[in-house]
């Protein structure tokens, strides 16, 4: 070898040598500065974990006032969705035992078909909520105890009157050819369960009013606590029906009716201690409020029915296309997967009544700064969490509930893509819900459920049970989370700095 080639191998062997130690030294640093940065963020975080309120003087307190009680409630709502979760996991492979996967796949047609009568307030609960961070914005007391009785007694009207409906209706209705049921025990359960999980509902109607108002204060926390205690009332209610072989009815009121008791007990604490000048009377019950109620609530009812149709018509669909067990069958690893949106939603829920009463207060920074910052939360968590249940949710299934259910592939996947958007554009609908702006929601949702339910028709009869999923992943990526994510763009660049002074008219 020349003296020449060697120097230069030399040389070259020295300068990788070199840029070797170089790009381990800044692999150094980015560690170091991704150490400190997490610090920080723990720093932050661990400064919101404390009860005593932030002054609300400025907007920095404001601010921090702000994600102490999102952090508050965050914490809250998972341990009430642990709760949940973990009740859940016991119930779903007992019932499932116990019932059968007939009278099992009878009780999940049964939730979803009340899954509309859960959104026949019209509206009115979420129109209370703004109303609240509204009230809570301007500091004003008197305008909160009329939007709480002007909605209580709307809302009790409305039950009412839902319920003389379906007492009408009811003995007219063979509720076992509706359900595709064909066992004796299944067609004779039929009726009196749906009886008695639409009565839980109608009463939620007006008593549902007491959690809107501690979410308006941004006291979530306090309502995932008691809701906490529901979830444990309800399993230990479901262990005593079973054990005594019981009907469906009657399970179906152990686990229905425990949260509506323990909804009563939390409205006596919040009428009766925390905040009696907020109790409901009709001397309170304003027009204008009560208006404003209606109009604001039924672009709600319709954006909640649209909601409905796209998010619980799957159970439907399988039961009249293929038999109660396919909706077993699609039903175990949906609700697995939900898993997915009610961790985003942890996240994101607090900020509902944020976004309303900062916009009151008109700190719009906070506003567009915590918008973007949800939105790569909610996408990072999901395509995770989605990842790691396509791969790993066959064998978890299994260790649940047993050989009786076994996913397809092709359906995993699809309720894995299904969801991440659903994080994505509830993150959205949140921010949009937040600050009153509805009627753009309802359009766009209206025609998502309709094409979600052709969709969902047409694959199922096409591809089976995954079908379903994938009509929904179709209408709810190309039309609801696009043109969600281009409204938003726009009306956060172009309009937010200047509506300080609009109302809540659901434009």
């Amino acid at each position: 070898m020349s003296a020449r080639r060697f120097r230069f191998k030399r040389g070259k062997c020295i300068k990788n040598k070199l840029l070797a130690s170089e790009n381990e030294g800044w692999g150094k640093v980015i560690v170091k500065e991704q150490a400190i940065s997490a610090i920080h963020h723990f720093k932050r975080l661990s400064a919101l974990l404390r009860l005593h309120p932030f002054e609300m003087e400025t907007e920095g307190g404001r601010a921090n006032e702000r994600h102490r009680r999102a952090f508050l409630t965050a914490l809250a709502s998972g341990l009430s969705r642990v709760i949940s979760i973990s009740t859940g996991l016991i119930s779903v492979p007992m019932t499932l035992r116990y019932l059968g996967t007939e009278r099992y796949g009878l009780w999940m047609t049964i939730s979803a078909i009340i899954a509309f009568l859960a959104f026949s307030d019209l509206g009115i609960n979420n129109s209370l909520l703004n109303g609240i961070a509204k009230a809570y914005g301007r500091n004003d007391r008197v305008l909160a105890r009329q939007y709480v009785s002007s909605a209580f007694f709307l809302l009790t009207a409305v039950a009412l009157v839902l319920g003389a409906i379906f007492l009408v209706a009811y003995p007219w209705i063979s509720w076992a050819s509706i359900f595709r049921v064909h066992s004796t025990q299944a067609m004779s359960e039929s009726g009196p369960a749906i009886a008695v999980f639409t009565g839980c509902f109608l009463l939620n109607i007006p008593v549902g009013i007491v959690t809107r108002v501690q979410s308006g204060y941004q006291d979530g926390f306090i309502a995932n606590l008691w809701i906490a205690l529901g979830s444990v009332l309800s399993l230990l209610l479901l262990l005593l029906v079973i054990h005594y072989h019981g009907s469906l009815a009657l399970l179906v009121l152990a686990m229905a009716g425990s949260p509506i008791l323990v909804l009563v007990l939390n409205g006596f604490v919040l009428f009766g201690i925390q905040r009696p000048w907020l109790i409901p009377s009709k001397r309170y019950v304003e027009r204008g409020v009560s208006k404003d109620l209606m109009h604001l609530g039924g672009l709600f009812f319709i954006l909640q029915l649209a909601g409905a149709i796209a998010f619980s018509s799957d159970n439907l669909v399988l039961a009249r296309i293929i038999g109660p067990e396919a909706v077993t069958s699609y039903s175990v690893p949906c609700r697995l997967f939900s898993l997915i949106s009610m961790v985003t939603m942890l996240i994101i829920a607090p900020l509902w009544p944020a976004y309303g009463e900062a916009l009151e207060r008109q700190d719009h920074r906070w506003i567009r700064k915590t918008l973007y910052q949800t939105l790569m939360i909610s996408a990072s968590v999901s395509v995770i969490m989605s990842t790691a249940l396509v791969i790993w949710g066959p064998r978890i299934i299994h260790l649940w509930v047993g050989p009786g259910v076994t996913p397809s592939m092709l359906l995993l996947v699809g309720l894995g893509i299904w969801g991440v958007l659903l994080s994505v554009s509830s993150t959205l609908a949140v921010f949009l819900n937040g600050i009153s702006v509805v009627r753009i929601q309802v359009i766009i949702a209206s025609l998502g459920a309709c094409t979600n339910i052709v969709l969902s028709v047409y694959l199922t009869h096409r591809v089976g049970i995954p079908g379903v999923v994938y009509g929904s992943i179709l209408s709810q990526g190309f039309i609801v989370l696009l043109p969600y994510y281009c409204y938003m763009n726009r009306y956060i660049n172009k309009r937010l700095p200047g509506i300080a002074n609009k109302t809540s008219d659901g434009s």
